[in-house]
């Protein structure tokens, strides 16, 4: 029995328990709107508008637009998000206030003499193009399912002594226990018991990319650029779970509830390369094409701690076992590309529409640690093409004061969309300028509407038992720099 040989569970660690999944692929897939005030309010349609720092991470030709030196810095960006989580039919509400520092660049302009190159342009800096910053949490009562039903499809047919992860912790403290006369068949008290579930899941971290890009004006005309990126990772996520059986005593239950703590952590870097070019065939009208190769993440460093902890009726009150799995992996991204077009008017205003692509199906995971074949095809599986619709336009109200706004549409980058495959996102702003000579400042707000779903402790349950949640995010950025 285990209560004799609990204790050496832990030995059999040669079978690894990896954190990291089919999620984590597409997770530092993702990118979103986010970079300087004046990129946000008009909505971040700026990829053939150019003339703006932040545009440079969707297409460098986009640098090609600068005229004059610049130094822009972009010192606070404050979001207040409100996420409404439903779970089991049960509603739950939790807010998150967070500050980040999203953005700074420097561009270097220089004007070339007697030829029909006009000027060559460097860029120097950083973008936060992920923002992770998240917290919900979930709740619900007299659920018939628990976390032990999905350790116990996995287990059967695993010796006691080979368990890890979390069978093993369930192992080590009664949660699970082998059938009388074997000793790789299991089953759980726990199973069919009414408990009552609540989690509280903290996402923190971000991707900032940093960019080196070179671009060029021939004959104010063709615009283009190319931009080396080196996206940074760096991650972490606290989920802590608990189950409570109320009617213990009646169900003869000798364990009265039990509660997981895990902690992941994600850091490294990663290399891509971005080209762009931008044409003005008419002084009307710009239109571009930016492209961006897959993004090589190499060695992501994944530790991962778990902790469980169970009480019980008799004296020794709880049983805590826990673990830590360290590993590393490598991702490549999905490439992606981008067409679009601004619209002039005169020298006083423009209204610009982009589109972006990216198949989130084709991001990969591999290690020489451990073969990733599952997880690959579960990606395959379960992610696929997302749509981003980006429009925007910016209007001088008088030489000194632009009024801005715009509109972002992310599809669902789920293959499928019924249930609570969702994953779609809106995001409106709008915004505030100010310029004179020398220096600028500029203030924007972002309202962004995102549904997505999340699994608590099997990815591959039924959609019946995922958290489906509802984010609601309002940002201020402010934006100050220089023009020399």
């Amino acid at each position: 029995m285990k209560k004799i040989i609990g204790i050496f569970v832990f030995l059999a660690f040669a079978a690894y328990s990896f954190a990291q999944g089919d999620y984590e692929a597409f997770r530092f897939t993702q990118t979103e709107i986010s970079g300087t005030a004046r990129f946000m309010g008009a909505g971040g349609a700026f990829s053939t508008t150019g003339g703006e720092f932040s545009a440079l991470s969707l297409n460098p030709a986009a640098i090609g637009l600068y005229k004059r030196h610049e130094v822009t810095l972009t010192p606070m960006s404050l979001a207040f998000s409100n996420n409404t989580s439903k779970y089991y039919g049960t509603n739950t509400f939790a807010k998150n206030p967070k500050y980040t520092v999203p953005e700074c660049g420097l561009v270097i302009n220089s004007k070339i003499e007697n030829s029909n190159w006009k000027s060559w342009q460097f860029g120097f800096g950083y973008n936060r193009i992920m923002d992770f910053n998240n917290t919900f949490r979930a709740d619900a009562q007299n659920v018939n399912n628990s976390m032990v039903n999905t350790i116990l499809r996995h287990v059967q047919g695993t010796p006691y002594n080979a368990l890890g992860g979390d069978a093993g912790l369930a192992f080590s403290t009664w949660l699970i226990d082998t059938l009388p006369g074997y000793t790789d068949l299991y089953y759980s008290p726990l199973e069919g018991v009414p408990n009552n579930q609540n989690a509280l899941v903290e996402q923190f971290g971000a991707i900032d990319e940093i960019s080196l890009t070179f671009g060029g004006n021939f004959q104010d005309k063709l615009y283009i650029g190319a931009s080396l990126g080196i996206p940074i990772i760096d991650y972490k996520e606290q989920i802590t779970y608990s189950e409570v059986f109320p009617d213990a005593l009646e169900s003869n239950l000798f364990l009265t509830s039990f509660q997981t703590r895990s902690t992941q952590r994600d850091a490294g870097g990663g290399i891509n390369l971005k080209l762009g070019i931008i044409y003005q065939p008419i002084n009307f009208l710009r239109i571009g094409v930016g492209f961006q190769t897959p993004t090589y993440f190499w060695k992501i460093k994944d530790t991962y701690d778990r902790e469980l902890l169970a009480q019980y009726f008799d004296g020794t009150n709880s049983n805590t076992w826990s673990y830590t799995n360290r590993s590393n992996f490598s991702l490549t991204t999905p490439l992606k590309f981008n067409v679009g077009a601004t619209f002039l008017i005169k020298k006083h205003a423009f209204i610009s529409a982009e589109y972006n692509f990216c198949d989130y199906g084709m991001a990969n995971l591999y290690s020489n640690e451990y073969n990733y074949t599952t997880e690959n095809q579960a990606v395959k599986d379960k992610y696929g093409i997302c749509h981003t619709v980006r429009v925007g336009a910016e209007v001088n109200l008088a030489p000194q004061f632009a009024l801005r706004a715009g509109y972002n549409f992310k599809s669902s980058p789920y293959k499928l969309t019924s249930g609570p495959y969702n994953g779609s996102a809106h995001y409106a702003s709008v915004g505030l300028g100010f310029k004179s000579k020398y220096f600028f400042a500029d203030l924007a707000y972002v309202l962004k509407l995102s549904k997505d779903s999340f699994w608590l402790y099997d990815s591959n349950a039924p959609a019946t038992s995922a958290v489906e949640y509802e984010n609601s995010t309002h940002r201020i950025v402010a934006t100050i720099g220089c023009k020399f």
